[in-house]
């Protein structure tokens, strides 16, 4: 036999019920079953506030129980076409024996716990006569059953305990044998008196364990609406999925943390007998749903059956601490707290002691703090008077977050794991619990990091793809473009790779388009172009969003306004990769805060390709630095688009023509004085200067520019490319001297005692830039360790897929670290 429990919801109207039919009709087919029903969906709440209406005499409440009334008979007439007349009476029956215990607490004013069990277990009764008829219209010989007097327990009214062996005898003798699909009653039960009582919460998942340990079933399926046990919360994890199988353990220590698919005590008859659970959906059948067995998953594999089955949390938790110097080493502390707390009826969700006994931490429900607080109060009142131990601190706000899974055990790294993904998403952890079993891993966080820790703790465990970085790029001029460009076709080898990198936002001049699942980069232009207008604190708030995926923000403008972003985003654990200067190269403040930000964090704050496009430039200077070298002098071509210029004038090639080239190739800025003003070397100097230990600020750098501010920085294009002509003959006599000398012209930066510069040089044959060709940049290091011979870096300087290239590697870095 096969025992299907139905809850509320799958019974809550006529629609609902017909599943159910199919459900057991099917079912049927493959062999016995038994039915057990819950009340309609809402009957049990609406029972408990007409019971509590009556007592009060409210006047509506007779009105309210003729909606109740109405509500079945509703059901009836729609659902039982075979026998409509006999279930009438019998609901009629019933529903005026639920009137007349209505009427008695009227009288009253008040409701006895035995009235109470009384009225509530008509929601069951009324249920399964409705259900049974149902299943005899659709050609299911079906016939209800009322458990009282078949499920015997005590009379603690509300939560009765089963007396099992008589229970178990009375379930074996009604239902082993052949005849009609039994409709139960759950959640209800009958006294040593004969009394109706009931089971508590889980009550119906109860009757259905209870009947399934009595006639040996082959297995107990819940039927609810959800399928099955979930990774993490689906509100809360959008991208959570069901655990195809789990162990009883794992289920009890998963539902205790607020996965409300059961209540754990009520499947302890299934459990100590061996047999499955599975937890299906009514509203989607066909849906596997969960198994659930003693010994769980045997193995490790692609389903899902990893260390950790499953994230949750308790919500609305007050965090604890009772502490002083009277409690060390003195025996019997933690057996009078706790026993204090028992009295009190306080239930303790988590406790974690220091070694030092000078501590004792404990996390309660928000609204049995008080309770705690008296209790404590009450049993420490002399130590408290002789300052051997504080007030006890209680600090609401917080939520007890759990990694639950059996395959955890023995299993190294999972504790660090889960503790450096919080880390990374910058959550707070306040204290933390952990058995010798290592089942469950519980902590407490603050509230408004829920959200944050269980999606990171589950992108960490259950990702598709196994890690996730989102990224919000601005600025899609030359380079951005290139950058998207080379995500779109990357994401494919990445994916396989197991990262799961996704475009969220994409910021231009004056649109911003957002999706936090990542945008389509196919379309990527098209949706740009129908974007909103650019929204920056939208943008913000999207990267700031709680969640568990890996955020950076990536700058390829050239724009001051990012800047002023990056230390709030550090702090509040996104990344930063840019290819932007201007904030590397602002006041030095405002640098020193941005490193800081990023050091204090944890968040990767990463600008290679700001001083040296694709090459690793910033990188070699920090290894020199950090491996203890000293830097005396640094000698550098830092425009690839200078270089290039340079490099090409000739007889036949005048310094105006061969900037037109330049800008023709894409190498240039879209306004070419951008490049040839010298202010684009001298942010990119005054990096370097700032990461080999000088504190300078940016007017400190004396700068030669190859043309002056005057005229050319006002001009428009048009206009500049016909004066550009003028400054031919000087650039060729400049070119001629240099050459007759063995020399060329080389746009310089150096660094060295006599401070920071850049000017236009005629550099001789021993000098790194000497042979330089193109747009390579290039970086010569003198330091102690290279003092004969300059450590140089050489390569590609400019063109917009180099510099994206170096941007996309940053990111890169950046999933290595966070994601």
């Amino acid at each position: 036999m096969r025992v299907l429990k139905f809850g509320g919801t799958s019974v809550a109207s006529p629609d609902a019920i017909r599943r159910v039919v199919d459900i057991v009709r099917t079912a049927r087919g493959a062999g016995p079953v038994a039915v057990v029903v819950s009340a309609f969906g809402g009957v049990t709440n609406a029972l408990i506030e007409l019971e509590g209406a009556a007592a009060r005499r409210d006047p509506d409440w007779a009105e309210h129980f003729e909606a109740l009334c109405r509500r079945h008979r509703g059901a009836a007439r729609e659902l039982a076409t075979q026998d409509g007349e006999d279930l009438r009476q019998r609901l009629d029956a019933l529903l005026a024996d639920l009137r007349d215990l209505l009427r008695g607490v009227y009288l009253l004013r008040e409701v006895s716990p035995r009235a109470h069990d009384g009225i509530v277990s008509y929601g069951e009764r009324l249920s399964s006569l409705v259900v049974a008829a149902a299943l005899r219209a659709a050609g299911v010989d079906a016939e209800a059953f009322d458990t009282r007097g078949l499920v015997i327990t005590d009379d603690a009214h509300g939560r009765a305990r089963v007396d099992f062996e008589t229970t178990y005898a009375n379930l074996r003798r009604r239902f082993a044998g052949e005849g009609p699909v039994p409709v139960v009653t759950g959640f209800v039960g009958s006294g040593p008196e004969g009394q109706t009582t009931t089971l508590g919460r889980g009550g119906s998942d109860y009757t259905a364990a209870l009947l399934g340990a009595a006639v040996d079933a082959e297995a107990v399926e819940l039927w609810t609406d959800v399928s099955g046990v979930m990774t993490a919360d689906p509100r809360v994890v959008p991208d959570a999925r069901v655990q195809p199988q789990l162990s009883y353990e794992e289920l009890m220590e998963l539902s205790h943390f607020g996965a409300k698919v059961v209540h754990p005590p009520s499947v302890h008859p299934t459990r100590s007998r061996g047999i499955p659970l599975l937890i299906k959906n009514t509203f989607a059948p066909e849906d596997a749903g969960t198994r659930v067995t003693v010994r769980g998953p045997k193995t490790v594999d692609s389903a899902g059956h990893g260390p950790v089955r499953g994230i949750t949390s308790i919500h609305r938790v007050v965090l604890a601490r009772l502490e002083g110097d009277g409690m060390v080493g003195v025996p019997g502390i933690a057996h009078r707290l706790f026993g204090a707390l028992a009295r009190s009826g306080v239930s303790v969700i988590l406790i974690s002691q220091s070694s030092s006994e000078h501590t004792i931490c404990f996390a309660v429900a928000a609204e049995d703090a008080e309770g705690a607080a008296r209790a404590v109060g009450e049993e420490f009142v002399l130590e408290l008077r002789l300052g051997m131990v504080e007030e006890l601190v209680m600090e609401p706000g917080h939520t007890v977050v759990a990694a639950v899974g059996a395959r955890m055990a023995h299993r190294p790294g999972i504790s660090g794991k889960i503790f450096g993904v919080l880390g990374d998403h910058r959550v707070n952890v306040r204290a933390i619990a952990q058995g010798s079993s290592e089942l469950n891993i519980s902590f407490v966080v603050e509230e408004r990091d829920e959200v944050t820790a269980v999606r990171a703790i589950h992108d960490a465990f259950f990702a598709q793809g196994g890690r996730r970085l989102d990224v919000a790029l601005v600025g899609v001029g030359r380079v951005g473009s290139a950058l998207v460009e080379q995500l779109r076709d990357r994401r494919g080898a990445l994916a396989e790779e197991g990262l799961d990198l996704r475009v969220v936002a994409l910021g231009g001049r004056r649109h911003l388009a957002l999706d936090p699942e990542g945008l389509d980069l196919d379309r990527w232009r098209e949706l740009l172009e129908a974007a909103p207008p650019l929204d920056a604190d939208a943008l913000l708030d999207l990267l700031r969003r709680p969640g568990g995926a890996a955020r950076a923000l990536v700058d390829c403008t050239a724009s001051d306004v990012p800047g002023d972003w990056y230390e709030p985003l550090l702090r509040a654990g996104v990344a930063v990769v840019a290819a932007n200067k201007k904030p590397f190269a602002s006041a030095f403040g405002h640098f020193r805060r941005m490193r800081g930000a990023s050091r204090d964090s944890g968040a990767p704050l990463l600008f290679e390709t700001a001083a040296g496009a694709g090459l690793p430039v910033l990188g070699t200077l920090d290894d020199l630095r950090r491996t203890g070298d000293t830097v005396s002098r640094i000698d550098a071509v830092l425009s690839g688009t200078v270089n290039a210029v340079l490099d090409r004038l000739d007889a036949a090639t005048p310094f105006s023509a061969a900037v037109r080239g330049a800008f023709d190739e894409g190498l240039t800025e879209p306004n070419p004085y951008e490049d040839l003003s010298g202010g684009d070397v001298a942010r990119k100097l005054c990096i370097l200067a700032r990461l080999s230990g000088r504190r300078i600020e940016p007017e400190e750098i004396a700068v030669e520019p190859l043309l002056p501010a005057s005229p050319w920085g006002d001009l428009d294009l048009d206009t500049f490319w016909r004066r550009l002509r003028s400054v031919d003959a000087d650039f060729e006599e400049r070119r001629l001297r240099a050459e007759a000398d063995g020399r060329r012209l080389r746009y310089v930066a150096s660094i060295d005692a006599e401070g920071p510069r850049v000017a236009l040089a005629a550099v001789a044959a021993d000098h790194p830039a000497h042979a330089l060709a193109g747009p390579d940049n290039l970086v010569a290091f003198t330091t102690a360790r290279y003092a004969v011979s300059p450590l140089v870096v050489r390569g590609p300087g400019a063109g917009p897929e180099v510099t994206a290239a170096g941007v996309f590697a940053d990111l890169l870095r950046v999933a290595d670290r966070r994601a």
